[in-house]
């Protein structure tokens, strides 16, 4: 399986799933600015007399291993920067049942034929938020977030929108820069480590809506309005963090203007956080 974390689309190429019957091969993709999953499963198409039964046996069949094959695909998922799905299902089993069961939810948008009627592919698309967060998400009430006594904001801000659209240093190895893998749910540091933004300091309605943070690409922020409102303190990430290299560290002064304010505490619980990644090919 290879995953491509340079840009906003993550591609997943699985090897080929044999049956009895045939050879299917599946693509799939994870849209992160969207937050929508993408799954496209391709078969030959069963020889008929009649093209027309062939073509709907085929589909047919794609259907009944769409459950698997969506459990599949989806393990490699960065879920933060410690786990992905598998670790996941590792640690509760019950969870590969719940993500073949997302087939059910899943949209099909369309089934379509190859010019020379050899091959047919279906697409699904499915939410990440909230059908496949909601799965993940352990926490009833957000955690606390931390406050700072001694600096008092004057600023209150609709969002926050950082910048790490470019290779960042990695903490940890002071030689090597790498770039920010996206991830379901991403945690903010300061300098210190203290943890300033996670998944668990998130209200779990806002987790559902959108995460503890989304990904863009595009210095046009007009289409993100609705989630950092129109006076978002923009900021630029100093490191990268994390086995999975999923996690930021801002600036000490940045962390001080979101911390010492009760609206902007609130502003990050409800999940108003924006990641610049680097442009799309």
């Amino acid at each position: 399986m290879k995953i491509n974390s340079l840009f906003l689309m993550i591609c997943f190429l699985l090897p080929q799933f044999l049956s009895a019957q045939t050879e299917l091969e599946v693509h799939s993709e994870i849209d992160w600015f969207n937050g929508t999953f993408q799954l496209d499963i391709t078969s030959p198409i069963e020889e008929e007399s009649n093209q027309p039964t062939g073509r709907f046996k085929t589909e047919q069949y794609i259907i009944r291993q769409t459950p698997v094959i969506t459990g599949g695909v989806l393990q490699d998922l960065r879920v933060d920067s410690t786990h992905t799905i598998a670790d996941m299902i590792t640690e509760d089993p019950v969870l590969l049942r719940e993500l073949e069961n997302l087939s059910q939810k899943m949209k099909k948008v369309f089934t379509t034929a190859t010019g020379d009627r050899k091959f047919l592919t279906v697409r699904y698309i499915l939410p990440i938020f909230p059908d496949l967060a909601e799965l993940v998400i352990t926490h009833s009430k957000p955690h606390p977030s931390p406050v700072s006594p001694i600096y008092t904001a004057n600023e209150d801000f609709t969002g926050i929108i950082i910048y790490a659209a470019e290779a960042l240093p990695y903490q940890g190895n002071s030689e090597q820069d790498v770039l920010l893998n996206p991830c379901l749910f991403p945690r903010l540091y300061d300098s210190s480590m203290n943890l300033i933004h996670s998944a668990k300091m998130t209200e779990p309605e806002a987790l559902q809506k959108w995460g503890n943070a989304g990904y863009t690409y595009s210095h046009d922020l007009g289409s993100l309005s609705k989630r950092i409102g129109v006076y978002p303190l923009r900021t630029m990430a100093r490191k990268v963090y994390g086995k999975n290299k999923t996690d930021l560290i801002l600036p000490d002064e940045t962390v001080k203007m979101l911390i010492s304010s009760e609206h902007n505490r609130e502003m990050l619980r409800q999940g108003r956080v924006i990641i610049m990644l680097p442009q799309e090919p």
